[in-house]
């Protein structure tokens, strides 16, 4: 594989930051649908399936906040050391 010139390595950088952000979106908006679905679950006489994904929606969207947060933590870091 060819070494990539550093205009390159900028771009896919931008590129994976717009895609960091994109994915921490993602993740606060699964969060609230599965807040949503767990209430919704919890109105409908506490029906077991909906709350359930309910509450792994809601997990999965911190998960995905989480992940976002710690790729930009190493992103920042790689790009401090030389």
């Amino acid at each position: 594989m060819p070494e990539l010139t550093e205009k390159q390595k900028e771009l896919r950088i931008i590129r994976f930051r717009k895609i960091i952000k994109y994915r921490s979106l993602f993740g606060w908006l699964f969060s609230f649908v599965g807040a949503a679905l767990f209430v919704v679950g919890i109105d409908n006489d506490f029906a077991p399936l909906v709350m359930l994904n309910g509450f792994l929606f809601f997990g999965y969207g911190l998960f995905m906040v989480w992940q976002a947060k710690n790729e930009l933590k190493k992103l920042r870091r790689s790009r401090r050391v030389p």
